[in-house]
């Protein structure tokens, strides 16, 4: 199993699931946050982005 520091999030990715659904925030400034992900079995996973880096951040504990 991989460990990683306190405070780090699980992922980040240049992905950016607001630019997949055509709501970048570099073309809409005002969007509503907090984002999650949900699995079916329950598990929910905060979504963070940093727009001037085009990166997003998935998070746990959400």
């Amino acid at each position: 199993m991989e460990t990683r520091p306190d405070g780090a999030p699980l992922m980040v990715c240049k992905y950016c699931i607001l630019s997949e659904m055509g709501h970048c925030r570099k073309e809409r400034p005002l969007e509503h946050e907090p984002r999650y992900l949900q699995s079916a079995n329950g598990v929910r996973l905060r979504l963070v982005f940093d727009c001037q880096r085009c990166e997003m951040q998935v998070w746990e504990n959400a």
